[in-house]
């Protein structure tokens, strides 16, 4: 039996989760699934693409194979163990079984919300199920407290299959005008495709986000003759949020959007590549899911493309009656609505064929066991090299929530971490962009003369990164074309800031004229 002692995430991260697990399932022959048969402390691999489900192989029996409950996290992350309660929702003889003794989870990571008997189907084959998934998403689903948790072949695969599972002809996307560039493309050219209005709205532009939910003009006038007073037209069935958004780092309040999304029966989507549940647990400001690219802080090491969504525990039960949602006939209240878009988010997974990788998924866990680490370092270079940039005379503009001119910063601080114990700042995340006093041509040269910086796409890596964004995006971007992305690594952030300032400083000699030059 497993006792409901909580672990600080350090401790969790560390050991990738399971913590204790050695004394689960003492005695059931499939506890082999949390470390094989020679007592490896590593998690094993599962390449296996089918099962056999009778035991003859290898001594399991996969049609009632044993799901550990997630890892009870106790405090947030450098905080102060005295001063904050137990986080998990899980209490003494709940149905989770780490009070109990029942060892098959309702909610474990790789099912929906079924009853018993659909939970003991064990496994078939490996595009909707994998054993090497299971430890993966109990993870993160415990580092973001939520309920359920889906790895996708991914980032915007795991995009792809919100929007599936969320959206129909008819309906309404409300998408951020300034995000990751890829995802609002495809929300516009999928949207276009099947018969969903996409309204792009801007996050600090104040009611834009409103305007968007509940199907108004930009006047602030109703477009459907069946608008209904603070519900909005119905239509809108996902907002999608991405805090701060990339590339230019503005910061959309979650919970202010939340209480938007809920008067209109509205599931909520965030995106929180680039703080990691270490920084914003979007689920506990009430988001419906969160979206991760587990491609970059979750994995860490540049060598794993990956996705991964989270469901919340609970679903608010202040939607109003008439914001139901159509399925099969029946009118669906919220929180059997969010249980639905779980089922068909799964379904989308499996038959469209997002699904990751079993040694993708090991490699995903391995990267993960370092994130509190990583994240630690990366948050604290960030804001050195930010403060650093802000007087630096090649430089006319620094993005960054952390500073206190960012126009975001006050909500930044209260959603993007916790109170911190004595001795530690508030964590804003490893990216930063900066705009070239020097306009594009400055920029552009910039990239080529660094020697730590890495001029690259992606983020979140051990190694820094610096991207000229407009490139990549192309001419259709609202990007500024002076601008540089910055991912921040774990080099000495001495060294970065060295070798950063002297390549804008010669950027600027190469490209400004005699007459411009100090």
């Amino acid at each position: 039996r497993r006792h409901a002692v909580g672990h600080s995430v350090d401790t969790v991260l560390a050991q990738g989760g399971f913590v204790g697990h050695r004394s689960f399932g003492a005695g059931d022959s499939n506890s082999a699934f949390l470390g094989d048969a020679t007592g490896s402390i590593i998690p094993p691999i599962f390449p296996s693409t089918t099962y056999a489900r009778d035991g003859s192989r290898g001594g399991y029996d996969l049609r009632h194979y044993s799901v550990p409950p997630k890892d009870v996290i106790v405090d947030d992350i450098f905080g102060d163990d005295d001063t904050r309660a137990a986080r998990s929702s899980r209490k003494k003889g709940d149905s989770s079984g780490n009070a109990s003794g029942n060892h098959h989870a309702k909610g474990h990571p790789n099912k929906p919300h079924l009853d018993d008997k659909e939970t003991e189907k064990g496994l078939m084959y490996s595009r909707p199920d994998n054993p090497t998934y299971t430890q993966t998403e109990s993870l993160l689903a415990s580092l973001e407290e939520g309920q359920d948790a889906a790895l996708f072949s991914s980032g915007m695969a795991a995009v792809a299959a919100v929007a599936s599972a969320t959206l129909r002809a008819g309906d309404r996307a409300a998408i951020p005008k300034n995000c990751y560039f890829a995802v609002r493309v495809f929300f516009e050219e999928w949207c276009e495709q099947f018969g969903v209005e996409c309204a792009l709205y801007d996050c600090e532009k104040p009611g834009d986000l409103e305007r968007a939910v509940r199907g108004e003009t930009s006047r602030g006038e109703n477009k459907e003759k069946n608008h209904v007073e603070n519900f909005g037209d119905g239509k809108c069935k996902l907002l999608w949020i991405e805090t701060p958004s990339n590339p230019t780092w503005r910061v959309t309040d979650v919970i202010a959007a939340v209480t938007v999304a809920k008067k209109c029966g509205t599931t909520v989507c965030c995106d929180a590549t680039v703080l990691t549940p270490l920084v914003c647990k979007p689920l506990k400001l009430g988001a419906d899911l969160v979206m991760h690219s587990a491609t970059k802080y979750l994995n860490g090491h540049s060598d794993v493309v990956a996705g991964a969504v989270v469901g919340r525990k609970t679903v608010s039960s202040e939607t109003p009656d008439k914001a139901y949602e159509q399925v099969g006939g029946e009118p669906l209240p919220s929180e059997t609505r969010q249980t639905e878009v779980w089922r068909r988010l799964l379904r989308a997974r499996s038959f469209g064929g997002s699904v990751l990788g079993p040694f993708e998924a090991w490699l995903l866990l391995r990267g993960a066991r370092t994130l509190h680490v990583r994240v630690a370092r990366q948050c604290e270079s960030a804001m050195f090299l930010a403060k650093k940039l802000v007087s630096h005379a090649r430089v006319s503009a620094v993005f960054y929530p952390g500073l206190d001119s960012h126009p975001g910063h006050v909500i930044a601080a209260q959603q993007q971490s916790s109170k911190p114990s004595e001795g530690n700042e508030r964590l804003f995340g490893g990216m930063l962009s900066i705009r070239c006093a020097g306009g594009k041509e400055a920029a552009l040269l910039t990239t080529s003369l660094t020697k730590v910086w890495f001029p690259a796409t992606s983020l979140g890596g051990v190694e820094s990164l610096m991207e000229h964004r407009k490139s990549v995006e192309g001419p259709s971007s609202e990007t500024p074309d002076d601008l540089l992305r910055l991912s921040v690594g774990l080099e000495n952030k001495h060294d970065l800031w060295m070798d950063l300032s002297k390549a804008l400083e010669e950027a600027h000699a190469r490209t400004s004229g005699p007459e411009l030059r100090d």
